[in-house]
């Protein structure tokens, strides 16, 4: 039999052990009642994971790109090794790398969506074979002295990828995927 969501609450303090006062309409809980948790299996989560780690990621690496056309002294920065203040020729040149950077992010991120939207399945070979890319700016970041936050940033992408990798690996959704978007 369904239970009233009061008969739900109370029995979810009970089995939380929390002190209630007894009055005569009804038990008043001493402390303000918790959040009750949300359950969620391995693989809801893993798909969740998915969804939200590939769009992250998609969406994120094209909007890097573009920033590096627009504002390459700014994503130079960001990435950890800041470009010349100065317009000088050589300085120019300093920006190629920038926007060599920015067609692989506008690129890796279109990859990214269009998989992600087309063959969810090829998401698990795309996203491990992805992992290397943040540790290497990392390593390349840390070998000309970066700021230890551009480092960090890096490093927090190669968890990121990391773990969207794993939850693709993860996701049942995936297993039954055909062509087109996994529910």
């Amino acid at each position: 039999t369904p239970r009233t969501q009061q008969e739900h609450s109370q029995a979810w303090r009970r089995q939380q052990n929390t002190p209630t006062q007894e009055s005569a309409e009804a038990a008043v809980p001493l402390v303000a009642p918790a959040a009750e948790p949300i359950a969620m299996d391995t693989a809801s989560l893993a798909h969740l994971l998915y969804v939200v780690g590939s769009m992250c990621l998609g969406v994120g690496l094209c909007v890097l790109g573009v920033l590096c056309f627009f504002l390459p002294h700014t994503a130079a920065e960001m990435y950890g090794l800041p470009l010349q203040a100065e317009c000088s020729a050589p300085a120019r040149q300093d920006e190629a790398w920038v926007l060599a950077t920015g067609f692989r992010d506008l690129f890796l991120g279109i990859i990214t969506l269009a998989l992600y939207l087309t063959q969810p399945q090829a998401m698990r070979v795309y996203t491990s074979c992805l992992v290397p890319l943040p540790l290497a700016d990392a390593l390349l970041a840390l070998a000309y002295q970066a700021e230890p936050l551009a480092v960090a940033t890096h490093l927090g992408g190669t968890f990121g990828v990391l773990v969207l990798a794993i939850a693709a690996r993860c996701d049942p959704a995936l297993d039954s995927a055909g062509k087109g978007r996994s529910a």
